[in-house]
């Protein structure tokens, strides 16, 4: 029988997002429960640590008591739709709070849902305000993921999905200011950078290099788009990470911690002189729910939570713990990681590759704390936890991350990356006739993804087509379609140590079995294998070999790293159950 969270799973795979479905699934993440400060529960009652914010959506945390206060309030005032013609109290409010916090240099706020729409706005209004039709963008920005958002990131994996792109996006490497200087011409529009890279690695500007961008759009007539989506509301120690650098841009936006996590809102803030379009053709602009009485109401609280006396420096205080943490990680572990980056709470560690990454946002999970990879950077795993979580939690959830690091680079050197496909070589003192006695009644003996690999069960026999013994109490049916394979049409698997259904065929062949997955949701591949051969001793050479693919395309290093090092660890242990070998070879095909 399927689990609920199973069943979540291939609910989401069916009718909404396939990869993200499998890979949570595979990586051992549960169903999604109450949450609280820098905890969230799952199925089994336990608490996860959130060492990330999810992209800034939850920099305050899980249902900030503030947070939720100023959604029941607004709810009992009835006061929730906008009639987009009367004036709107908390609407007005708010965009005034917002010139306030700007210091008056950015008096105007256009409101709307998310934080690609805003992005769109701004590109919009800088084309207005300056009659030209180019933008320059930076070398693995994120931006959004609508279709002006995309072209602005010019990845190529995208462009080759939904070319052509939007004309007028050029890009150039962030930090560059020679490239930038090449690129900014009489036809660019505005140039439109993250003042911290996020999905990009967590990319920090080299010293000056903002104010001589500040001063190159000045110089060229073009204006500086800021995006803060992921930076805004004290995430790097100020209230807008802008203002640590020193200079301030045309137009400003931001979103994701804007809702508290909460309800969705975002905004394009700008000066009076990119507002002019916005009077001259006002239907140009336009969002149904921006700006609802919801969700300004929260965005208030949290304009008022982030700015409140303390917060910004107890942000900074907990990035100097995590910078201090991270650097001695980076120099105790070099064998594992190449780099740490970060200001405020905003970092990233970065691996020698993706593979060591997904071991250790898998073991960080297992261990109840959670964490992900950056989006156009997977090498670097993110600590950006919420920036409300307190001193004692962030020590903990930090201890957590030295432990797994020190666990993943022991004494004898860093426990290998093992990936697909995965083959073991091992000498044992059985005949081939003990081992094919042994396997014929349990098929899954030496299977690292069996739940429970001592299961007994009938499987084909090689020498009749088909033919299973007593299938209904073996919970197993012959496959018409092939000579000696049987299915097992709800086989207990596990995968990211939980457990798992799906179906699975196995083979009886004279000298192995072979066990292999229906492509599913699950398993676009999965393929166990177990083959001997005699040796000179009167026992055999047994080869077990492992081939998985989950169809997650460029995140199955990353999964893989996980999947492998799960998979020859429970393989060693059932090997050993089998008979401690005479001698073992890894080596992967």
């Amino acid at each position: 029988m399927r689990s609920h969270r199973q069943r979540l799973a291939e609910a989401k795979a069916a009718h909404n997002h396939p990869t993200y479905a499998t890979m949570s699934f595979v990586m051992g993440c549960g169903v999604q429960g109450e949450g609280a400060e820098s905890f969230v529960a799952d199925e089994d009652g336990g608490r996860l640590l959130a060492l990330f914010d999810q992209y800034g959506n939850q920099s305050f945390g899980y249902s900030h008591p503030r947070l939720i206060a100023a959604v029941e309030e607004q709810l009992a005032t009835r006061r929730l739709n906008s009639t987009k013609i009367m004036f709107e109290e908390v609407q007005i409010r708010l965009t005034a709070r917002l010139a306030a916090v700007s210091g008056g240099r950015l008096p105007y706020a256009y409101l709307a849902n998310g934080g690609g729409e805003s992005i769109d706005n701004a590109l919009k209004l800088a084309r207005a305000a300056t009659g030209r039709p180019g933008f320059v963008t930076a070398v693995d920005c994120f931006h959004g993921k609508t279709f002006a958002t995309l072209s602005a990131s010019g990845r190529p994996e995208h462009a080759a999905l939904f070319r052509p792109f939007m004309d007028g996006f050029r890009q150039v490497p962030f930090g560059d200011l020679d490239a930038l200087d090449r690129a900014v011409g009489t036809d660019t529009a505005a140039v439109l950078l993250e003042p911290v890279q996020a999905e990009g690695g967590v990319v920090l500007p080299p010293e000056g290099y903002l104010a001589e961008v500040r001063r190159l759009c000045d110089e060229r007539g073009a204006l500086l788009i800021l995006d803060e989506m992921q930076t805004a509301f004290g995430r790097c120690g100020a209230l807008f990470a802008h203002q640590l650098f020193g200079v301030t841009p045309d137009l400003m936006c931001i979103g994701k911690a804007f809702g508290g996590g909460v309800v969705p809102i975002s905004a394009v803030m700008g000066t009076a002189r990119v507002w002019e379009s916005l009077r001259d053709q006002p239907s140009t602009f336009g969002s149904s729910l921006g700006g609802n009485p919801l969700a300004c109401r929260v965005a208030l609280e949290v304009l008022d939570i982030a700015t409140a006396d303390g917060f910004l420096a107890s942000v900074v205080d907990k990035g100097a713990l995590i910078t201090e943490r991270l650097a001695a990680a980076v120099a105790r572990h070099p064998r594992l990681l190449s780099a740490h980056r970060g200001v405020g709470m905003m970092h990233g560690l970065e691996f020698h590759d993706e593979s060591l990454g997904g071991m250790v946002l898998g073991e960080l999970l297992r261990r109840r704390v959670t964490s992900t990879y950056s989006l156009y950077h997977n090498r670097v795993l993110r600590v950006q936890p919420p920036m409300v979580i307190s001193t004692a939690d962030l020590t903990a959830g930090l201890a957590v991350l030295d432990d797994v690091l020190d666990t993943l680079d022991g004494a004898a050197g860093p426990v290998p990356v093992r990936l697909s496909p995965l083959t073991r070589t091992v000498a044992v003192p059985l005949s081939p006739a003990e081992l094919a006695a042994l396997l014929r009644a349990r098929p899954h003996l030496l299977d690292p993804f069996a739940a429970d690999p001592e299961a007994t069960g009938a499987t084909a026999d090689p020498e009749a087509a088909g033919v299973v013994a007593d299938p209904e109490a073996a919970g197993v049916v012959a496959d018409p379609k092939a000579a000696g394979v049987a299915v097992e049409p709800d086989f207990a698997g596990t995968v990211g140590g939980r457990t798992a259904r799906w179906t699975d065929h196995v083979e009886v062949t004279p000298d192995g079995v072979v066990l292999r997955a229906e492509p599913d949701w699950l398993w676009n591949r999965l393929e166990r294998s177990v083959r001997w051969r005699p040796d000179e001793a009167g026992g055999s050479v047994l080869t077990v070999s492992l081939d998985w693919d989950a169809g997650t395309g460029p995140y199955e290093p990353m999964l893989g790293g996980h999947v492998g090092r799960l998979a020859h660890d429970r393989l060693d242990t059932l090997l050993a159950r089998l008979r401690q070998p005479a001698g073992a070879t890894d080596a992967r095909d």
